[in-house]
């Protein structure tokens, strides 16, 4: 995994050789602005590994060219993975949950009036 970031630009970029649900080996390349929150994923498959080892560092050394450095990653905890069981997950879903009672009414043409309340 590799994280480069250019300062100039305001720009990251992040590499990752991982292979997909089919085995396929592929280059995993995420990248965007540092100041906003639009980015973009791009998966590129190869025939082997070491073919997407060569490729991951021609991208490398491309980024290096210009102008991106390494760096390290933000907010590292938020990719940590820690293994929960289903009352915390329900905990959290029904944190979210909220039922509110409201009431709608639509005129229709002619007159004709519809009422319906949601729960």
């Amino acid at each position: 995994m590799i994280y480069m970031v250019n300062p100039k630009t305001k720009r990251f970029y992040w590499l990752l050789l991982q292979q997909d649900l089919f085995g396929i080996w592929c280059v995993r390349k995420i990248y965007g602005g540092l100041t906003n929150k639009h980015c973009r994923e791009i998966w590129e498959p190869f025939n082997s590994q070491q073919d997407a080892t060569k490729a991951l560092a021609d991208i490398e050394y491309k980024r290096r060219q210009r102008g991106y450095v390494y760096a390290d990653i933000p907010q590292v905890e938020h990719y940590y993975l820690r293994p929960q069981n289903l009352d915390e997950i329900w905990i959290k879903k029904s944190d979210k949950i909220k039922v509110v009672k409201s009431s709608i009414s639509i005129d229709l043409p002619m007159g004709l009036t519809v009422q319906n309340t949601l729960f």
